[in-house]
């Protein structure tokens, strides 16, 4: 599964169980991306095509079908087969990527869009009237502050980084403003969590520290770091971003430095949570005041969980979904007691 299928559907399977609800997966099995070898594509054009059939079949069992971003990646999606009410789960701005006019299709075809932020609300809504924002929910029992979250190991200062190798390009650009912080703080360092290593132009190799991710690997990277960085781009891709990453960052007791963008913004609005940084000289300037003062850094990291706890904790937010399935789950969800009524919600992502 995608991360953003991971972070917005799986991780609330059990949650919603409390609630009654069960839910049944079904992720793409050869992945949501086209193949790049042209050879492949056939192969992967049949076996998503079938297996999305297969899925929306299984939907007419279900009380919702519940999708998360585009049905059918890169081809015409055959959402009419699938069970109603259908919810479409968006966390991205989707309707920019190769064959995102399928977006609007699929919006205008679902009784209800549930979106990340309020920029994706404002576009989903020329589509389709009936709309949700609900944040993307961090696991604060997963993230977690460690006690020695101010400095590394051996008193190293850690600047760490975790994502996708597909938004390695946000990370590049703040490669000058890495350079001079660590020319002022020799102590520094870059920890980098991703799929496949990064490849800087002039960081030194020395200061950069690389681990492949998985849940347990990001995990106790974050106990290693003691700041952050999420940089991104001004522009409508990331505007549609829902500061997952920064909220992990936060979840864990760490102070963030951020480009201030979409909802990057609207977080750090909420709490002194962390520093801006939208030019190399303000990347430099915070990423400074930040390593030289732990008291500041702890008092940022302290008001950052308290922001996820209050704001996008996963048990506050599965709450909110709960509602919109009793909402949307017909006959089977009224009259009951209990929040839901024991419906079996169908996800397609």
């Amino acid at each position: 599964m995608v991360p953003s299928a991971r972070a917005r559907v799986r991780q609330y399977i059990g949650p919603l169980s409390l609630f009654g609800i069960t839910v049944r997966e079904y992720p793409l099995p050869l992945g949501n991306i086209l193949p790049r070898q042209s050879l492949m594509r056939p192969l992967w054009i049949a076996g998503t095509a079938l297996s999305r059939t297969a899925a929306l079949a299984c939907s007419w069992k279900a009380d919702v079908t519940w999708i998360s971003r585009q049905l059918l990646p890169a081809f015409a999606p055959i959402q009419p087969l699938a069970k109603r009410p259908i919810i479409l789960d968006v966390d991205d701005a989707v309707w920019l990527n190769t064959g995102g006019h399928r977006a609007g299709d699929l919006a205008r075809a679902s009784d209800l869009v549930v979106c990340g932020n309020g920029f994706l609300a404002q576009q989903f809504s020329h589509w389709n009237s009936n709309i949700a924002v609900i944040p993307t929910a961090v696991n604060t029992s997963w993230y977690r502050p460690h006690p020695n979250r101010d400095q590394g190991s051996n008193g190293a200062l850690v600047l760490g980084w975790t994502g996708t190798s597909g938004n390695y390009p946000f990370l590049y650009a703040i490669e000058a403003a890495l350079q001079r912080t660590f020319a002022q703080c020799p102590q520094a360092t870059l920890l980098v969590i991703a799929d496949k290593p990064p490849e800087f132009k002039s960081l030194p190799a020395s200061r950069i520290e690389f681990q492949r991710w998985t849940p347990r690997t990001e995990l106790a990277a974050f106990a290693r770091m003691s700041i952050g960085l999420m940089p991104l781009a001004e522009n409508d891709w990331c505007n549609g971003k829902c500061s997952y990453k920064m909220l992990c960052y936060m979840a864990a007791g760490l102070p963030v430095v951020v480009t201030p963008t979409g909802m990057n913004r609207e977080v750090l609005a909420l709490g002194t949570v962390g520093l801006s940084a939208g030019c190399e000289q303000e990347w430099v300037d915070a990423l400074i005041a930040l390593l030289e003062d732990p008291r500041l850094r702890r008092r940022m990291g302290d008001a950052g969980r308290a922001v996820v706890e209050g704001h996008f904790c996963l048990h506050r937010l599965t709450q909110q979904y709960a509602l919109l399935f009793q909402s949307l789950g017909g006959e089977s969800t009224r009259g009951s007691r209990s929040p839901i009524a024991s419906p079996t919600k169908q996800i397609v992502t």
